[in-house]
């Protein structure tokens, strides 16, 4: 087989901080699959050598080894290198990390509807609280035990965790009713409750008195709220405000022409946003944050529960 293929591929994977089975994941593969592309045992057909080159940030012909000099060789991996770098520089804010088994199943399900439920989630943020929220990257991570996860701030702090029983349902202030129910509290909040399968014309929530069963999905993304709403403070930095009054100023554009940064610095809107957030206050309206900072020059705590009351209201 192709041994300059294999280590390519190999490079450029490591390279990117992915492992073999969220690679996998994105090319809608197997793990196995991977790991023979990597070992040389087999070649991938040529529409998944064009997802791959898409994927890494190369062309086919790299990864074939065709038409490049040694010079291009060799800027290739400069390159690949000062990315690495530079990832390991800029952590992402939000990472969910799931434990290398049952759980990479679930992600691989979002993966095929294009991970609808944390989009939601993003679009729910933005409607309720007036909030952007950076990409959310999810993998797999060997040192998790299977259904365990981790709700991980810039790769580091762990802002969350708990463990799921994929592919279950959670109902919420049940007891076990069968051998192969689980007690347990779930996660979030410490509600008690059981998992267990959900028949497919499971009745519960539609009788007084029961609760919804919540998915394993629907778990991580309440989760996953929690934690974005508690620490919105550390998520938040100067490129998200950029982009909110950049959203204003495209519909109302004499509130920002002027006034940011020359009158009110991205740094004093950040802050103020931050405070607000971390209240449970709505910031939708950006556009009036910024003409009340505008109108009070010096941040007061009379003035912030004034702004808080307003934005309330």
């Amino acid at each position: 087989m192709d041994n300059e293929f294999s280590q390519r591929f190999a490079m450029l994977r490591q390279g990117r901080g992915l492992t073999q089975q969220r690679l996998a994941e994105k090319l809608g593969v197997t793990a196995q699959a991977v790991s023979k592309y990597e070992t040389g045992q087999s070649l991938p057909d040529v529409q998944t050598l064009k997802s791959i080159a898409a994927i890494l940030g190369c062309t086919t012909d790299y990864l074939l080894d065709h038409e490049l000099a040694e010079n291009e060789r060799v800027d290739m991996l400069a390159r690949e290198r000062d990315s690495q770098i530079q990832r390991e520089l800029q952590k992402e804010s939000i990472t969910l990390c799931v434990g290398a088994g049952a759980l990479v199943q679930m992600l691989m399900e979002e993966n095929k509807n294009q991970y609808e439920s944390i989009h939601k989630l993003r679009v729910r943020l933005a409607g309720e609280y007036g909030i952007l929220v950076p990409v959310i990257r999810m993998m797999d991570q060997i040192g998790l035990e299977n259904q365990q996860y981790e709700i991980l701030l810039f790769g580091r702090t762990v802002a969350g965790s708990g463990r799921l029983e994929y592919p279950m349902h959670f109902y919420p202030e049940e007891t076990a009713k069968t051998k192969d129910d689980i007690p347990a509290a779930e996660p979030v909040y410490q509600i008690p409750g059981v998992w267990r399968m959900k028949p497919e014309n499971d009745e519960a929530g539609k009788e007084d008195g029961k609760k919804n069963p919540i998915s394993c999905m629907e778990m991580i993304t309440v989760h996953l709220e929690k934690v974005i709403l508690e620490n919105y403070g550390k998520i938040l930095n100067r490129q998200l405000v950029a982009q909110m009054v950049e959203i204003v100023q495209k519909r109302y554009p004499a509130v920002v022409e002027g006034v940011v940064p020359e009158r009110v610095s991205l740094a004093r809107i950040q802050k103020t946003v931050a405070a607000l957030v971390a209240g449970r206050v709505p910031v939708n309206r950006i556009d009036y944050i910024i003409s009340f900072l505008e109108e009070h020059t010096v941040d007061t705590k009379e003035d912030f529960e004034a702004l808080k009351a307003e934005l309330q209201s």
